[in-house]
């Protein structure tokens, strides 16, 4: 934590970076935000499905698999959120850590489930993979097609 005497070594000292790194902070949380809430909509269309055309332990099944996806996606929100005033190498770092808590999470309650009778594996694995792979790649779009600034300092202006 910085104290009176010293600075914030992440806060910018130029208002163009300031500027910058907030314009590209809302692009970041933006494509989070949607990539959450299109795993979402299809994690339901998934639920929907496993209730109208599963069997024994589809819908179990479907909304165990949907939370799983949830715990892949929710960290990254979180994780980026928290480290973004941070610099470059320990935001990765940061961001590495929460990936690996969350796939050892997820590793630890797969392999719980595995020999759960009262839900349909297959329709686990459809939500999670769906649910997973649908907000990664909302989340890739959004962070590619957006126009993130680069943060670097105005050069000073001669008098």
């Amino acid at each position: 934590m910085p104290s009176a005497d010293r600075p914030d070594p992440a806060a910018p000292s130029d208002e163009g970076i300031a500027r910058a790194r907030r314009h590209n902070d809302r692009l970041l949380m933006r494509a989070l935000l949607l990539a959450i809430l299109a795993g979402i909509v299809v994690d339901a269309v998934v639920i929907v499905l496993a209730a109208l055309l599963g069997g024994a332990g589809a819908l179990p099944g479907a909304l165990v698999g949907s939370g799983l996806a949830l715990v892949v996606t929710l960290p990254t929100v979180a994780s980026a959120r928290i480290a973004r005033p941070l610099p470059g190498t320990s935001y990765a770092m940061v961001l590495m850590g929460s990936w690996l808590v969350k796939m050892f999470v997820l590793v630890i309650a797969l392999l719980l489930l595995g020999e759960a009778t009262w839900l349909s594996r297959p329709w686990l694995g459809v939500a999670l993979l769906a649910g997973a792979v649908v907000a990664a790649v909302t989340e890739a779009v959004g962070m590619v097609r957006s126009r993130a600034r680069l943060e670097v300092a105005e050069p000073p202006r001669e008098q």
